[in-house]
């Protein structure tokens, strides 16, 4: 898949995602928030995003976040212009996860 393509999907995905996190058709485990939590600190960057993966939570890596965010990481390396709207939707999907209470 190219980049541009996995780029479509991924934006597709995350905000699939996020409606599906509006609408309460997923709520997502307290370590995919923590996950979250994490990545809207950090610098967002494919390195960044492959180490905050790495070592995650078996209901991190059981939930659908993780089906949205370990594309992420290719895309990020890319960091192509036409990228942009794809990185904004994902970090819509982070920060409505992290605004939860």
């Amino acid at each position: 898949m190219t980049t541009t393509a996995l780029a479509d999907a991924l934006r597709r995905d995350a905000a699939a995602l996020l409606e599906a996190y509006g609408n309460r058709t997923w709520t997502p485990a307290p370590e995919e928030h923590d996950l979250a939590e994490g990545l809207a600190r950090a610098l967002w960057s494919g390195s960044a995003f492959r180490t905050a993966l790495r070592d995650v939570p078996p209901a991190v890596r059981s939930g659908r976040l993780i089906d949205v965010l370990e594309p992420a990481a290719a895309v990020l390396d890319d960091g192509a212009a036409d990228q942009e709207d794809t990185v904004l939707q994902l970090r819509v999907l982070v920060d409505a996860l992290t605004a939860a209470p």
